[in-house]
């Protein structure tokens, strides 16, 4: 026989059953995962309350900050902000500095956006130096060509216009315009204003530098696009209170910030345009998983970190440096609306939370306070859970699939043995040749065994029974075979005189052979009426008193005695099946009876069982001979009729049929034979 292969096997598919601890880690990663629901939600709320408590404290230095926010007013001018610059730029004109300065341009656009304008405002040493980048497909120049204004507050704080109109690319002058009325023939040059005017694809890039107590806190810059007549500026150009302003972090504000800010946050005070007045903290945006990461194995904490949620609203870098904050949740904190953010750093496995309150004032808002953490605290929670759910999950996974392999295993081997023991005690044609091995074992396996043994048992019993059966319809057909050629062969040479004898002769075996043919009919169907038969309540000594009566006729000049069947004994069977077995007890023991003997019939209700027991004088039960197994004959001599010994046979399938069982056993004083009938009592 051939070996199933291992995917048809019990270890694998004990294996297989084993997936399903499967759910252990998943319910502890979903328990994970709300835990940091939770957690987020906790510290988003955290982090609206320490911006609304730092917004209370900045609402009590409304001089620091200047305007407030209305509608329309941040997207259409922009105030510029004076960054503090490492080293002054080179004036030629060229973008070769402007990469890492690009985040903090104050960018307007035209209408049809068509024109852009890009203004970037640094002060290193005594010098202000303003980069302005120009996006325009037209360029022209010349006295009708593009230029550049700018209107700022002087010393004096007198208001002071100056054009930028070059000729050509290249070094440019700065000429003073009228700040009014008066008309003047001829531009003053100022020679404080130095810069450089280059073209490029897109369009042009000018760089000036001018003294810093040239401005006092006013500027505003405006281009106009010769080609299209179109005009775009930072802020008004007049009068002297609507320029931009120049607006510069506050060390007061920085100061006050630094006492208020909480540990690993980052706290940002913005004025109304969202320029940043203030910023305290700072975020480390790589935190270690837990102090065991630089010990961890790199696909474990590949694993974490791949496992980890991590939701986010957007992906965005706000670094320290920025100085414009004109992006969510501040841009809703300036239109008076609290908001919180999940933001992805580009850099960085810690998602920043962030949230932004307005600071308000009885005018309006006058600017925002922008508060963020890293979700590096939640993560190292979730990190020692999943480093504890995960160890737990390995080291019970090993053990229980070991276990489970190894019981496999053993499960096998017995199954193995089993089917060895049972393939050795059937022969290739399928006799019993030997007994099987006795598993004592009370488990499943043990009892499979054990049903296996009484099977095979019952099977080699059945085989002695087919045997006996052939030996013995065999011995009783022999004779009235015999008879039957005989008498023939002695009809065919004897004188006409002796053939009736002959004839006579064959036709009582022939007789014989029918009566041996009929009785096994009659076996036949009544083991299949057991089969079919529906149970009745019905009363078994009223039963055995009227088949008594029918038997006394019958049975003469055989004497037949009743005893204790004055009281019912109530069962539920089959009437005429149990009708059936009386009649064989009754004729058993008529046929076995000593002459002139009484046989005595006795009904006894025993607690749970109803017996009739039917006794006759006569010769013991024979030995080594079940006389309720089929074909079991034990008459002595010739007889009259056959007898293939299915009488208590039936008796026997009866008595099963019903729960019950029949037995025999010798009488001593005075000898003879008790067939008992046993039959559950009705409930």
């Amino acid at each position: 026989m051939s070996r199933p292969r291992f995917w048809h096997r019990i270890r694998f598919k004990l294996l297989l059953v084993s997936l399903t601890l499967l759910g252990i880690p998943w319910a502890g990663y979903r328990f994970i995962q709300e835990t940091e629901q939770f957690l987020r939600a906790a510290q988003e709320q955290g982090l609206r309350t320490t911006a609304s408590s730092v917004a209370n404290v900045m609402h009590g230095e409304a001089d620091l900050f200047h305007g407030v926010a209305k509608p329309g007013s941040v997207l259409t001018f922009r105030n510029l902000y004076e960054h503090t610059l490492d080293k002054p730029p080179q004036l030629d004109g060229y973008r070769d500095e402007w990469p890492g300065l690009a985040p903090n341009f104050a960018v307007l656009h035209a209408p049809d956006d068509r024109l852009e304008l890009a203004l970037f405002l640094g002060q290193h040493d005594r010098h202000l130096y303003l980069l302005i980048g120009v996006r325009d497909q037209t360029r022209a120049y010349g006295d009708n060509g593009d230029w550049i204004e700018l209107a700022l507050l002087d010393r004096q704080g007198v208001l002071q216009r100056y054009r930028l109109q070059p000729e050509a690319p290249g070094w440019v002058v700065a000429r003073r315009q009228p700040t009014g009325d008066e008309v003047t023939e001829l531009p003053l040059l100022e020679p404080a204003i130095r810069g450089e005017w280059q073209p490029h694809d897109d369009g042009y890039t000018v760089e000036l530098r001018l003294p810093r107590d040239f401005v006092r806190n006013r500027l505003s810059v405006r281009v106009g696009d010769a080609a299209s007549g179109q005009l775009l500026a930072s802020g008004r150009m007049f009068p002297a209170d609507a320029l931009g302003r120049i607006v510069a972090p506050s060390a007061r504000l920085q100061a006050l910030l630094a006492d208020i800010t909480p540990p690993s946050t980052r706290v940002w005070i913005t004025d109304h345009q969202g320029l940043v007045l203030a910023r305290s903290g700072r975020l480390d945006t790589d935190p270690p998983l837990s102090a065991d990461q630089p010990r961890m194995p790199w696909f474990i904490r590949d694993l974490i970190l791949a496992v980890l949620p991590r939701d986010a609203d957007t992906v965005a870098e706000l670094s320290d440096r920025q100085t414009h904050l004109f992006v969510p949740p501040v841009t809703s904190a300036l239109s008076g609306r609290e908001q919180s953010l999940r933001r992805q750093p580009i850099r960085g496995d810690a998602v920043v939370v962030s949230a932004a309150v307005p600071i308000r004032s009885s005018d309006g808002v006058r600017g925002a306070v922008l508060v963020e953490q890293t979700t590096s605290a939640i993560l190292s929670i979730q990190n020692l859970a999943l480093q504890r759910l995960f160890g737990v999950t390995l080291l019970f996974f090993a053990v229980t699939g070991l276990g489970l392999l190894a019981f496999a295993s053993l499960l096998a081997s017995r199954i193995m043995r089993l089917r060895d023991s049972v393939e050795a005690a059937v022969s290739a044609d399928g006799r019993i040749i030997g007994p099987m091995a006795r598993d004592r074992s009370r488990d499943e396996i043990g009892d499979l065994s054990r049903s296996f043994e009484n099977v095979l048992h019952r099977l080699d019993e059945y085989n002695h029974y087919l045997e006996a059966m052939a030996s013995r319809l065999t011995h009783e057909l022999r004779t009235p075979l015999a008879v039957v050629r005989g008498a023939l062969e002695n009809a065919g040479h004897a004188e006409p005189a002796e053939l009736p004898t002959h004839l006579d002769r064959a036709r009582d075996a022939a007789e014989r052979l029918e009566t041996i043919l009929r009785r096994l009919r009659e076996a036949t169907r009544l083991e299949q009426a057991i089969r079919l038969a529906e149970t009745d309540r019905f009363d078994l000594a009223g039963l055995v008193s009227r088949q008594v009566d029918g038997w006394r006729d019958m049975a003469a000049p055989v004497t037949l005695q009743l005893e204790g069947c004055d009281r019912p004994l109530t069962v539920d069977g089959v009437p005429d099946l149990v009708s059936q077995a009386l009649d064989k007890l009754i004729e058993n023991a008529r046929d076995f009876h000593r002459p002139g003997s009484t046989i005595t019939l006795r009904c006894d209700g025993n607690g749970q069982w109803a017996e009739v027991r039917v006794c006759n004088e006569g010769p013991s039960l024979p030995a080594q001979l079940d006389v309720f197994q089929s074909m079991a004959v034990a008459r002595p001599g010739p007889q009259a009729q056959p007898h293939l010994g299915l009488g208590l046979y039936l008796v026997r399938l009866i008595a099963e049929f019903h729960g019950g069982s029949a037995s025999a056993a010798d009488l001593d004083d005075p000898p003879g034979v008790a067939m008992t009938l046993r039959l559950p009592k009705a409930r």
